[in-house]
């Protein structure tokens, strides 16, 4: 493996950073959580962030957490869904494919939630008030992303985006036909 600093891929990914701060800021609004400051993306440690009141329920606190897992990965997939079906035709790929290749697998490659946000979804779940529910799926949640943050070392968080952008819809047109 070779390494790259996190600014350079950031740099190089800031598509994705965007998106998955801008899904943690979706989520706020949509869980009613007061949003007090955001930067979609700075060439730096955090490449982006929101910052937000504490949410009112354990359950708004998880879904704002694992929003960008969820709409980064449907986002990428979505993206290079146009690319991944040419691909899979065998027939040529223009400047504009290239571009949304580009796009999807940048957005991807940010589904994972940080570890900050499995930090602070960690300290929600040991909560006495947190639901015996929320806990039996939280828990696990956040193992797969300190897990993931662990993989993102050897690749990890490319190697997903590639597979869902372009293994997906492959097994999808297989399953299909």
């Amino acid at each position: 493996m070779f390494f790259i600093p996190a600014p350079v891929i950031s740099f190089l990914t800031f598509p994705g950073v965007i998106v998955h701060e801008a899904a943690h800021q979706l989520m706020c609004r949509v869980t009613k959580t007061p949003v007090l400051k955001v930067c979609y993306f700075q060439l730096g440690n955090p490449a982006g962030y929101v910052i937000h009141d504490a949410p009112s329920s354990g359950w708004k606190h998880f879904f704002i957490s694992v929003a960008p897992f969820l709409i980064n990965s449907i986002l990428g997939v979505l993206i290079c869904l146009p690319v991944a079906l040419a691909t899979a035709a065998k027939t040529s790929v223009g400047p504009v494919d290239v571009l949304l290749g580009w796009v999807g697998i940048s957005v991807a490659m940010h589904a994972f939630p940080s570890t900050g946000d499995a930090s602070s979804l960690w300290g929600t779940l040991k909560a006495d008030t947190t639901p015996w529910l929320l806990r039996i799926i939280g828990f696990p949640v956040v193992g797969v992303i300190y897990l993931g943050a662990a993989l993102s070392m050897a690749w990890f968080d490319a190697i997903y985006a590639a597979l869902i952008c372009f293994g997906a819809p492959v097994v999808l047109l297989e399953m299909l036909a």
